[in-house]
Order: C-alpha cells, then structure tokens, then sequence
C-alpha cells in the first residue's frame, strides 16, 4: 500500500507540474506614465515572464464628485512573449482635456491563458505643466499655487481667496469639505494654452467636481482678480453643496450666489438693474433658471438680477434657509420643490413675493414669454464640459472623462479556442499521464486482489 501511494503522488506532482509552470506569475518591471501637458499622457507597461500572459487591459480615470465609482477602460495592444510592453495614449484632444491639477490614477490588469486576472498597484500622477515653476502658498482651506516671481503678488491673492471664503462662511455658512486647490497663472494667454476648447475671452475656470480653480490674473489687473477669485470660489463651494445624479442648479442661483460671493453688484450693474425695475423690464425667473443670453445687455441684467433674487433670499429669511435650499437641490429637488421645503413658495410665488418687493406688478407670463426667449451661452457651460463654469477675462465686459467600457468578465470562446490550439501538446501529455497513472493502479489493485 505505500508502494501503490507513493506512485500515485509521484504522477499527481508530475502531472500537475507542467500547469504550474505554465500559469506563473508575470513580475512588473515597469509601470509608468508620461505626461505631454496639455496633449495627452502615456502610460506603459513592462511584464517579465510573461510568456503565459494573454491579455493586457488598462484601468483608469480621475479623482473628483462623481455618481459611483467611475473607471475608464482601454486595451492597448502588447508585444508578446517572455517580455510584454504595453503603451496607451489618453488624447486630450479628442477627451476634452482635464483641469490642471486634476489627480489622474491608473492600474494595469493582465490575465493569462487560464483567464486569471492579476492587478499592478494602483498610482498616480498630478495632471499639470512642467513649464512653469509652481510654487504653493497653502492658508487653512486653501491652496494657492502660483509661478508669477513676486510674493507680494502671490500672498495679495491668496489673502483675498481666504477673504472670500470666509465671507462665505460667515453670510450664508458654506465651507469646502476639502481644500479648493487655486492655479493661478500670470496672463489669460497662458491660462488658455493649459485648456482646450474654451472661448479666448474666458478668464477664469472653476471645476465645481473637483474643486479646481484656474485663473489668469495679470500682475497689473489684481482688482478684477480678487474678485474673479471669489466668484469662482463661489462656483466651487455652491457646486460642492448642491451635487447631485438627480438633478441640476438654476442658473440663476448659481450665478446669483457667485456674485454675492464676490460682494456684491457693482455700482455700475446695480444702476443697471435699478433702471430695468423703473422700466419694469426685469426678467422672467423661469427664463433666468435656464442659460441666460448671448445679447450683453441682456446677459448684463441677468446677472444682476440674478444677484437680487439670491440677495432678497439671503437678507429676508437668512442663511440657514438658503443653506437648506441647496441641500434640497443636492438631494434631487427639482427648484420649486426644494424653494417650497426651505422657504414656503414655489418659483412662481418666489416670483411673486420679489417683484412686490420693488413694487412692481404681477408678472404677466404671456405678454412677455416672447421678449425674452433664453439661449445657451458659454459664459455658462463652455465646450469644455459641463464640469466648469467661466468667468470673462474682461472685468468691463465650466475629463471630459472618457466614457467607460463594459469588461469582460471572463474569457471569450475565440480566446478559449485559442489557448487550446497554443496548448495542444501539453494537454496530451496531461491526458498520457493521467492515462498511464490510470492503468498503473488498476495493475495494483489487481495483484493486491489476487495475493
């Protein structure tokens, strides 16, 4: 009996040796990524005994607000053999490009002839030029990055940042539940070679998802840039609080809040907007929760207007009513819904209450539903993506990321087929031991039976 085991543990270990040699282990040489800012970036792969490795995937995305986990896909294609290469390229171009700053992550998968899936760690890299020499001025939630070689320039700024974000805190209660990161470059030129697809007029970007800023701010034109600061913080905090799959913000609010957060209208837009209420041409709030106008005179009153209605909000019923309108927002409300919960009116009542405010009549829907159609304008959601928001580089005058692909769970018949074509003869032998481990204990359990 211990002649007839120990062949049959001598034939197990022959047998199954020939599997364990073909499904070991790949080992990573190398895994790296190479940025070309603002172009694309090329990730690549290097595997060493690899020669039971059949195929290469590519895992990857970015780090931001986002409904679920999101994960882009991509197969690159490999060399084969003992060694494997694998190289992807994400085109900015065709994505849309991501904001500068943007944590990009990636992890490569492999799986051998077996359909064994194995992962390399998961890594990641800061999606940002090498041209210029950043440098980081951080102030409590703030992270001020900058290259301009003047500090007075740098710390100027990013007092008024730490300014505007306090002043928010303290009026309506919002705060960042994570540090709001600020790019700051010294000229609208150079902001707009880091972007892809935006007007040449844009100022400024603010990135509500991954709360990102980018402004170009001229050494000379520090004024319009503390301001433009705190209209774009004011995106990024209102974005932040109001983030929702279900829903979306009316224009109006947002941009109400952004200028709020920037203190106020100007003397300039307040006379404007005093002039529209004596000429009783203010406009629809309904046509003011979609994109406002392409028309300057008409995009001019819609945000001062805008500012109006979110002022009235803010000074009549207070901050904690407002602060519970976004949270109504952020859980899918649709606006006359969340304005009913948090303040008792829906948009037409809200409608209704402010225009007697400045003593002005009710609003008759049908005499002017045609004067003031809205039309999309990029000052809003620009081509970049819906990400963003923008402000004009003018104070007279928002990663893409890739859709993701189904993966594939195991593998498919072509795959399967082909691994037995590539693996004919080991099966054979397999089969031959297995076949001769066989006959070998039938011949000893016969002599057994007859002793």
């Amino acid at each position: 009996m211990k002649k007839f085991s120990a062949i049959l543990v001598f034939f197990l270990m022959f047998s199954y040796a020939f599997v364990g040699i073909q499904s070991s282990s790949a080992s990573v040489a190398q895994n790296d990524a190479e940025l070309n800012f603002p172009e694309n970036i090329v990730f690549s792969l290097d595997l060493k005994s690899a020669d039971n490795v059949a195929q290469v995937k590519l895992h990857y995305g970015t780090i931001r607000d986002a409904c679920g986990t999101v994960s882009a896909l991509a197969y690159p294609e490999f060399t084969t053999g003992s060694s494997i290469n694998a190289l992807w390229e994400w085109n900015m171009l065709q994505s849309g490009g991501e904001p500068p700053g943007t944590t990009i992550w990636w992890q490569w998968e492999y799986i051998d002839q077996q359909g064994k899936s194995e992962f390399t760690d998961k890594k990641e890299i800061l999606w940002l030029d090498d041209i210029h020499d950043w440098k980081l001025l951080e102030d409590g939630l703030i992270r001020f990055h900058y290259y301009e070689n003047d500090i007075e320039y740098a710390t100027t700024l990013k007092d008024a940042a730490v300014e505007a974000l306090n002043h928010l805190h303290e009026d309506i209660g919002m705060l960042p539940d994570q540090p709001v990161d600020l790019y700051i470059y010294s000229s609208t030129q150079d902001m707009l070679d880091a972007v892809f697809y935006v007007p040449g007029w844009t100022g400024g970007l603010a990135y509500p998802d991954y709360n990102i800023l980018i402004i170009g701010i001229d050494p000379d034109n520090l004024e319009w840039g503390q301001n433009t600061e705190a209209h774009e913080l004011t995106h990024v905090l209102v974005g932040d609080y109001t983030f929702s799959c279900l829903g979306s913000t009316p224009t109006w609010l947002s941009e109400g809040l952004a200028v709020y957060g920037e203190g106020g209208a100007s003397s300039f837009e307040a006379a404007f907007f005093q002039q529209n209420v004596k000429a009783d041409t203010v406009m629809s709030f309904s046509v003011l929760s979609g994109g406002f106008s392409e028309d300057p005179d008409i995009a001019d009153l819609s945000y001062s207007q805008s500012f109006f209605m979110v002022d009235y909000l803010i000074q009549t019923y207070g901050k904690e009513k407002m602060l519970s309108l976004l949270q109504r927002i952020k859980a899918g409300d649709a606006i006359d819904e969340a304005l009913q919960y948090a303040y008792g009116f829906d948009l037409a009542g809200f409608q209704t209450e402010w225009r007697s405010y400045y003593d002005l009549p009710a609003w008759d829907e049908v005499s002017q539903q045609n004067l003031q159609n809205p039309t999309p304008v990029p000052t809003i959601i620009p081509i970049q993506g819906i990400d963003s928001q923008v402000v004009p580089s003018d104070p007279v005058a928002l990663q893409s990321t890739p859709v993701a692909q189904p993966t594939q769970s195991s593998v498919s018949a072509n795959g399967i087929v082909d691994w037995l074509s590539r693996n004919l003869i080991l099966i054979l032998v397999i089969i031959g031991v297995n076949c001769l481990l066989l006959i070998v204990i039938m011949l000893l359990v016969r002599q057994k039976g007859a002793k």
